[in-house]
């Protein structure tokens, strides 16, 4: 059992595996969570629970935090009953959500205001990874809470990579959700362009697969999900969005005369999903808008005009070229969608 004690702070899908891995790595962990079920159920589990951030870091010498968006992270940090009230001068707070660098350094240097340390460490792995503690981890800040934090890290993931100072973790995951997006948007568009071409969907995907196109993105959607019809929610369209939209504002004017186009593409592809839906999105599905996609619910797509048996058309508002010819379907009901987890 390690001698250092734990706390874990936002006990959702990817906080609560988390949470039980350090438990089984002999951590002693003290858990808080807004919602009071999840921390029920990690208390089962051996883990303590408390009722506010500062109770968390007054018991703990690690505090993890793994939470949806900055606001969140300076609320449960900063805010009233937050980690600072509680925290001991020597800690760490180890920031396994994912958000812009200047937000971690500006919690960093409230911290060390009171003598405690902040690591950024966004990961990636998704629900699967989460629970078989082999995520990717991402790491800002100094060697040595770095070297102190390294066993606890360990116990959530597999790859560790320790990227430079605070914020540098956080940027390494932006520009991997950068490219999250890209590549799934490009894979989506391709396999509905190829199967509205009149292609099979199951030979067009297992021909990119042993190509050149294929890519992490395609081979995890299409196979076991998109062609089976599974749309199984996996990860928020608002956090995709919100992942992409830090991302891009991590460039400069300049910068952004480059490749904007796709970084451009893909935030206004998640920016789409989230104001059709009007709620937080829980799944993705991107919709054929000759040529573009749109990213809506797999139920909308299941109520679309033509059934099982064709491609469903888009609103006329959506089409400035006139009547197009129909497709046909990738799946039962369903024409292209991406249930990710990035």
């Amino acid at each position: 059992m390690s001698t250092l004690r734990a706390g874990f702070i936002g006990l959702g899908k990817m906080g609560r595996p988390m949470a039980l891995n350090m438990l089984k790595a002999g951590f002693p962990l003290t858990v808080a969570n807004r919602s009071q079920g999840v921390v029920a159920d990690v208390a089962s589990h051996g883990a303590t629970a408390a009722k506010t951030p500062a109770e968390v870091a007054a018991n703990a010498d690690l505090i993890a935090l793994c939470l949806p968006m900055p606001a969140h992270v300076e609320e449960v940090v900063l805010g009233p009953n937050g980690v600072i009230e509680g925290i001991r001068p020597g800690s760490i707070v180890i920031d396994f959500s994912t958000i812009g660098p200047s937000t971690c350094r500006h919690v960093a240097e409230r911290l060390a205001e009171k003598g405690a340390h902040y690591l950024d460490a966004p990961v990636s792995g998704g629900t699967t990874g989460a629970a078989a503690g082999t995520l990717t981890v991402m790491v800002g800040g100094d060697d040595a809470s770095y070297a102190t934090a390294l066993p606890l890290l360990q116990s959530v993931g597999r790859k560790i990579v320790h990227a430079g100072p605070v914020g540098a973790g956080a940027v390494v995951k932006l520009m991997n959700q950068l490219l999250v997006a890209i590549n799934l948007a490009g894979a989506a568009e391709a396999m509905v362009l190829g199967v509205k071409a009149g292609v099979d969907a199951t030979l067009l995907y297992e021909t990119i697969a042993s190509a050149t196109g294929n890519s992490f993105q395609l081979a995890r959607n299409f196979p076991d999900l998109i062609l089976k019809g599974n749309f199984d929610p996996m990860f928020s369209v608002n956090l995709l969005h919100k992942d992409v939209t830090l991302g891009v504002e991590r460039t400069s004017p300049v910068e952004r005369a480059g490749p904007a186009d796709l970084r451009g593409g893909a935030r206004r592809r998640s920016r789409r999903g989230r104001h059709r839906r009007g709620d937080p999105a829980p799944r993705g599905t991107f919709r054929h808008v000759r040529p573009r996609p749109l990213i809506i619910s797999a139920d909308r797509w299941a109520s679309s005009p033509g059934g099982s048996s064709s491609f469903p058309e888009p609103p006329p508002s959506h089409d400035r070229r006139g009547p197009q010819p129909a497709g046909r379907s990738l799946a039962p009901g369903v024409s292209c969608a991406s249930p990710t987890s990035p």
